[in-house]
């Protein structure tokens, strides 16, 4: 996950050990890799959280022994995926995945306690109850409005992709204050209550307010449109979010994986808001769509939806820094960016024309650095 700030970028790169399968965690690794916007810097990283298995901070010693005994929480089905920053705090999360139960926190701030790092449940240990639609069910990732402090998360309301117990819901958290301040529940032909899978969200901002959140559904293969003022959903749909044939078999170290079938996922907002870039795990291609398309609850097309290049491995996550697009790169075990400035003057074209060319290597680990999301 890679997250932006306009004088320089700040990369969790988080990474998984992986064994037979990659549902299997063996060692979860963050990377805090520190580039700026005019003295981009190469293949240096800094470790800066390290665990074998997620600890949480718990009420009680016997509220964690009693969870293991029960299942609530089974320590090796626990595996991080969302990283965002805000005033040098590090929320996480933790999707409740692959299995129906073990998983006690979806979401979680980094703290210290007793010099030992742990994973406090955001807000609270209230917010993280199965079973109820009050409260966070499968949360895979979440955005923050540096501006205000303002956590947009989105919850797919279901939980191990077998109990589809909720409506698929966002949800808005003032950090300053840890209070929900809003609230949003996903009608069901826009979101299907029984197989969506959100997966990334941006904010689109209009006179320098957050008005719209744009968030990626990898099941259904479309793009979810929340207006904020309008307080109502729509989405988008197209063949470029897709699973593209032949082109979902994903190598790590010399051994490939073929079941990583994932249509759109991954998003990034042009630093002008005019542009929503995408892409589907399961293909090479990045594609833009003008926001101008996406605000448009009326517009029955989907105009303006380009093909803007091949990137060199199938990605996961991404983010438009204040010059560059950086992603994963997911068969190379690293991170790369995109300079759309210099092809854009190399091409003489402007951001509605260029084309994917100049792709630079930031950081590679192959033995760190696998599935870097």
């Amino acid at each position: 996950i890679l997250f932006s700030q306009s004088a320089s970028v700040f990369t969790f790169t988080k990474m998984y050990m992986l064994k037979s399968t990659m549902a299997y965690l063996l060692a979860v690794y963050f990377l805090l890799i520190v580039t700026y916007a005019r003295a981009q810097s190469f293949g240096q990283a800094e470790l800066v959280h390290e665990w074998h298995m997620l600890d949480f901070d718990w009420p009680s010693d016997a509220d964690q022994n009693a969870s293991i005994t029960n299942k609530s929480y089974v320590p090796e089905r626990n595996l991080v995926v969302g990283i965002k920053v805000y005033n040098d705090d590090v929320y996480l999360t933790v999707p409740r995945w692959f299995w129906p139960s073990g998983h006690p926190v979806t979401l979680a701030k980094v703290i210290t306690v007793n010099n030992q790092t742990k994973l406090r449940p955001y807000p609270s240990w209230t917010y993280q109850k199965q079973d109820d639609c009050k409260y966070f069910q499968f949360v895979m990732s979440m955005e923050i409005d540096p501006n205000t402090g303002l956590m947009y998360v989105i919850d797919t309301g279901r939980v191990g992709n077998v109990l589809n117990l909720c409506p698929a819901k966002l949800y808005v958290f003032d950090l300053n204050t840890d209070k929900m301040v809003d609230y949003y529940e996903f009608s069901n032909d826009v979101l299907n209550r029984t197989k969506n899978f959100l997966n990334d969200i941006v904010l689109d901002y209009v006179d320098g307010k957050v008005r719209f959140a744009y968030m990626s559904d990898a099941n259904d293969s479309r793009l979810i449109i929340y207006d904020f003022q309008a307080r109502s959903a729509h989405y988008l749909k197209d063949p470029s979010m897709n699973i593209v044939k032949n082109e979902s078999i994903i190598s790590f170290n010399g051994k490939d994986y073929d079941y990583i079938l994932s249509t759109v996922n991954g998003l990034g907002m042009s630093p002008d808001f005019k542009y929503l870039y995408y892409c589907s795990i399961s293909s090479y291609s990045l594609y833009q769509v003008p926001t101008a398309t996406l605000r448009n609850v009326s517009l029955t097309e989907t105009t303006g939806i380009r093909r803007v290049g091949r990137k060199v491995s199938q990605t996961g996550a991404m983010n438009f820094g204040a010059r560059h697009l950086y992603y994963g790169a997911l068969g190379l075990n690293a991170v790369y960016f995109w300079d759309s400035e210099k092809d854009m003057a190399d091409q003489k074209v402007g951001m509605d024309k260029v084309t994917l060319n100049t792709q630079t290597q930031l950081v590679r680990n192959d033995s760190t650095m696998q599935f870097p999301d």
